[in-house]
């Protein structure tokens, strides 16, 4: 994980877009985490493909033949990193990739690009269309036992209704990145002329008046991912997850990249690598801010206030999450296991360091003892995988 005082170098090819450059942080570094999970987990799984679907492939504003900075060749490189680590381990699973694009000329520049760059033992293909009339075509190519990831981020906010997504969203083994145009959304959302096409994008009609910016976003975006999980297939408890991508030069959201899983670690993995992008958010935002600083004064000071970042910034206080882990140890002794760390992350929004975090703290102070530690763990006092731990709030000396 980087730290506050390192500079994060932004690409030349994502100057100008450096809200493309954390999407694809986050893609590349999720995707990898993911597909090596369910590959080591096939055989229990009953899974021998893995599937990635990217809905609004483009390419529409690449740089370089290599397209190096889109969704596409950072997928490719990961299916392509995977693919060779679970051979190397003897697991030999399929993988496949599908690229949707309806823009004629976008079209073409992506299938002369899969023609030429598709690495060796990807199965890569593309298709000509609207994703709304190719939705069916889509699961076609998945199948039905194959584990699917579908990452769907248009350049508009219509096309990732709840009501277009739903059969997608039924299909099992799957997860989903969706993004939500939040700022396009929030910008019409208060418009009479609009409220059909709100309400049809939240799933349901929402009322915003009398809330403030931060409430008015909360309400619609808990709203859409409360009713996207709605549409998961049963059997499962529904999860979702986030990351707020802040507009380039404001201090506002732009975007949601909107996470759903049915499973309790993914949302604890995802969770986890969002907090890592979180910092290089901040990092490549204060390097923005200099560039342009060094660009109007003709000066560039390396250590000027915009070259460092706030880590904590944005974050919830450790005081908040303190008082949470003390109401919810002050029934009794509580065994946390993973399903039962994903409810508690979920439930707030919190990044899972900022839970450890405040359970470290309590922990030192004395006030929690973790039952299943042999000694003091120095950033991580919760170990939350196989069986989990139990922690106890210790009673106040008077």
């Amino acid at each position: 994980m980087p730290s506050s005082k390192d500079r994060i170098l932004v690409p030349e090819a994502y100057q100008g877009r450096e809200q493309a450059f954390i999407k694809h942080a986050l893609l590349k570094a999720y995707l990898e985490k993911l597909f090596l999970i369910i590959g080591t987990s096939s055989g229990r799984l009953g899974i021998t493909e893995i599937c990635y679907v990217d809905c609004f492939a483009g390419p529409w504003s690449a740089e370089n033949e290599s397209l190096s900075d889109t969704s596409i060749g950072v997928s490719l490189r990961i299916l392509d990193k995977c693919h060779k680590e679970l051979n190397a381990r003897g697991m030999k699973l399929r993988f496949r990739a599908l690229y949707v694009e309806k823009n004629d000329t976008a079209f073409a520049r992506l299938e002369k690009f899969l023609a030429r760059q598709t690495p060796t033992g990807i199965d890569a293909s593309a298709r000509h269309g609207d994703f709304l009339d190719l939705r069916e075509q889509i699961l076609d190519w998945c199948g039905t036992r194959a584990f699917a990831f579908f990452f769907i981020d248009p350049t508009g906010w219509k096309e990732v209704s709840v009501e277009t997504l739903v059969p997608l969203l039924r299909r099992r083994q799957s997860e989903f990145l969706i993004n939500f145009m939040y700022d396009f959304v929030n910008r019409t959302a208060s418009m009479p002329e609009w409220k059909a096409e709100i309400a049809a994008l939240l799933g349901e009609v929402v009322e915003l008046n009398d809330l403030d910016p931060r409430q008015r976003e909360r309400l619609q975006l808990n709203t859409y991912r409360r009713n996207l999980k709605r549409e998961l297939p049963s059997g499962a408890r529904a999860r979702s997850a986030y990351v707020r991508v802040l507009d380039r030069e404001k201090q506002r959201p732009k975007y949601h990249l909107v996470y759903l899983t049915a499973h309790p670690r993914g949302v604890i993995e995802f969770m986890e690598i969002s907090e890592d992008i979180d910092l290089v958010q901040k990092q490549v935002r204060a390097t923005a801010r200099q560039a342009a600083r060094a660009t109007k004064t003709g000066m560039n000071d390396m250590f000027g206030d915009d070259a460092f970042v706030d880590a904590r910034a944005g974050h919830v206080g450790m005081a908040e999450v303190a008082d949470y882990w003390r109401r919810y140890l002050s029934e009794g002794t509580r065994r946390v296991t993973e399903e039962e760390f994903a409810n508690l992350i979920e439930e707030t929004d919190w990044f899972p360091g900022d839970f450890q975090g405040a359970l470290k703290n309590l922990i030192d102070s004395g006030e929690v003892r973790n039952l299943d530690a042999l000694r003091k763990r120095p950033k991580r006092p919760l170990h939350w995988k196989g069986n989990g731990e139990r922690l106890e709030l210790m009673e106040k000396m008077n």
